[in-house]
């Protein structure tokens, strides 16, 4: 294992998001949940049926049930999205 790595023992995908302001990002999880933190920036996040939760840097939020979730940048962005499929 590489100095600067991180092992994780089960299935999951991690997402670096980088968007400017204005900007949007449609992702299909994989599972029935995920954890979105935000980084630097403020969005909101907008679930299949139109709710919407705004976060600000520093802010996470746990996703539950949701097939998909889309991002939208109100200043420039930067965010983790961890997709837990299990």
């Amino acid at each position: 294992m590489s100095k600067n790595s991180l092992q994780l023992r089960q299935q999951v995908w991690v997402h670096h998001i980088t968007l400017e302001k204005g900007e949007s990002l449609n992702f299909q999880l994989h599972g029935p949940r995920a954890y979105l933190q935000s980084i630097h920036g403020t969005f909101h996040a907008m679930t299949h049926n139109e709710e919407r939760e705004a976060l600000t840097c520093g802010d996470g939020a746990f996703i539950r049930d949701e097939p998909n979730i889309t991002l939208v940048a109100d200043t420039p962005l930067r965010a983790l999205l961890v997709d837990l499929p299990v």
